[in-house]
């Protein structure tokens, strides 16, 4: 079957077939061998009439401007933000919005780098034009993953079976870790090690992920006891931005043992690689070893404008465009997470808490948080009756109103104070819906962002509930659901990622 790139998102690793990531890699070292032989101008008409779109709303040198040199060298153009002062986002603006917007200044493709989790899968089902993950939270970073794949290729003389890979530095707060396991897990017999403090170490579920995948993953006790057994070794800084509460001089402390020194490469052939920036107060690379043969990381960094200068010719090398119409897909207001209970048998239906013949009431709320609950709602000042009670025998806190139905800022609000609470809809002193309101629980997941109105959505995954946008697993713990209920919500499930569109 031929391999096409054609105004495919790029989202998740995870997306791609081991095939896929080999073309890529052969269609990266292509443009690798047109540099250094002195044809880089070669393919400076390929997208002459395209444009791309940096939608960047953390800081980024090496992402932004490889993808920048990419569309340049290809002829084509370039605009957009990097930091949101001076956008509209600035004002609140949604991402949905500042998406469209990008999409109404028709161009062909969109970047975009966003701290929180799953948003890039969210703006692609947003956009009408193709996105690409230039890293999404702590989530992934897609392209940097197939540059450090093509690194590795290009460095290991086109063999990535077998490989044996170390990592160090901060395996936990960082997206490109995550990413670059998750592309080796396409190939057979690779090995993972790595040496790193408990608080920064391998994510326990992303270990049990890659074992899944046929990856070898282990620990070492030392970074020396890793550089002897491996052929390339991936330095990592320490993400003090996602860790609250955690200063320089604690992450000091960390890394004592695992910076990487004079000490730690000399006597292997093992090469360093390193993502980029390193943090140079921690310097958990030491200056001195920029000076040696182990370092690789500014030949990783120029592989990046090769991996998506070849990327962006893949996707947009062909005639044509799309039309903006200005119009979303109708199921991206809705999310498929609420989780159907019976109803009951009719007599039992008409049986409600203090027989309210229409309204709402959202009951099994967490002890403790029934006044926060009340508060955020705030339904008495939207001119609604609110009645909140405990059921002192079951300690059991519920909330009833007159309000026909909640809003999903509201379910969204109550689910982020008590997570799976049950939702009533009571019309005609009958109960006419009821169900159990999901929302991830990853902190950082988009979904979770009140203002930012993304349908919480799931998918199946071979029986097991992840969220759409940051791929977490989902287990439900509701005492109240019954198991062929599960049963039936997962099997109700796509059993895919989709496009929206």
């Amino acid at each position: 079957m031929a391999i096409s790139f054609r105004d495919r998102d790029i989202i998740s690793i995870t997306d791609f077939s081991r095939e896929e990531i080999l073309h890529l890699c052969e269609a990266g070292k292509r443009m690798y061998e047109l540099e250094k032989s002195g044809g880089r101008d070669s393919l400076r008409h390929a997208l002459r009439y395209r444009s791309l779109a940096s939608l960047f709303y953390e800081p980024s040198t090496r992402t932004r401007t490889s993808f920048n040199t990419g569309m340049r060298e290809l002829g084509g153009r370039y605009d957009g933000f990097s930091g949101t002062e001076g956008t509209s986002v600035m004002k609140n603006e949604t991402v949905r919005d500042t998406v469209a917007m990008m999409c109404a200044n028709h161009f062909d493709v969109l970047v975009m780098r966003h701290p929180l989790d799953g948003t890039l899968q969210w703006a692609a089902d947003c956009s009408g034009v193709p996105v690409i993950n230039g890293g999404d939270g702590k989530n992934e970073h897609p392209t940097q993953a197939m540059l450090d794949v093509l690194t590795l290729y290009v460095l290991n003389q086109g063999k990535l079976d077998g490989l044996r890979v170390g990592f160090g530095g901060d395996l936990s707060h960082g997206r490109t870790v995550r990413s670059l396991s998750l592309a080796l897990a396409h190939f057979e017999g690779v090995t993972i090690r790595w040496a790193a403090e408990d608080f920064l170490g391998m994510p326990e579920e992303l270990s049990g992920l890659l074992a899944e995948r046929g990856v070898r993953v282990e620990r070492d006790p030392t970074v020396r006891d890793v550089m002897r057994q491996v052929d390339f070794y991936y330095m990592t800084r320490p993400q003090l931005e996602r860790m609250p509460g955690v200063t320089q001089k604690d992450i000091l402390a960390m890394m004592e043992q695992y910076r990487i020194d004079l000490g730690k490469v000399s006597g292997f052939d093992a090469k360093v690689l390193h993502p980029l920036p390193v943090n140079s107060e921690i310097a958990e690379i030491d200056y001195r070893v920029y000076f040696t043969p182990a370092q690789a990381f500014f030949r990783q960094a120029e592989f990046g404008i090769f991996l998506r200068k070849a990327l962006l010719h893949e996707m947009l090398r062909h005639d044509g465009y799309v039309v903006y119409d200005g119009a979303l897909p109708a199921e991206l207001a809705v999310g498929n997470n609420r989780l159907p209970r019976p109803l009951g048998e009719a007599k039992r239906r008409s049986m409600f808490i203090d027989r309210i013949t229409r309204g709402a009431v959202i009951d099994h709320l967490a002890e403790g948080s029934l006044r926060a609950v009340n508060a955020v709602l705030d339904l008495e000042h939207r001119g609604h009756s609110c009645t909140t009670a405990v059921i002192a025998e079951k300690r059991n806190p519920f909330l009833k109103t007159d309000l026909a139905e909640f809003t999903e800022r509201d379910l969204k609000q109550v689910s982020l104070l008590s997570p799976e609470p049950t939702v009533n809809y009571i019309a005609g002193g009958r109960l006419r819906e009821k169900f159990v309101y999901l929302l991830c629980r990853n902190e950082n997941c988009v979904t979770r962002a009140v203002a930012e109105d993304v349908p919480p959505r799931f998918w199946n995954d071979r029986g097991a509930i992840r969220c759409r946008y940051c791929r977490r697993p989902y287990t439900v713990t509701s005492r109240k659901v019954e198991p062929t209920d599960l049963a039936a919500y997962i099997a109700s499930l796509p059993t895919a990622i989709e496009p929206a569109r």
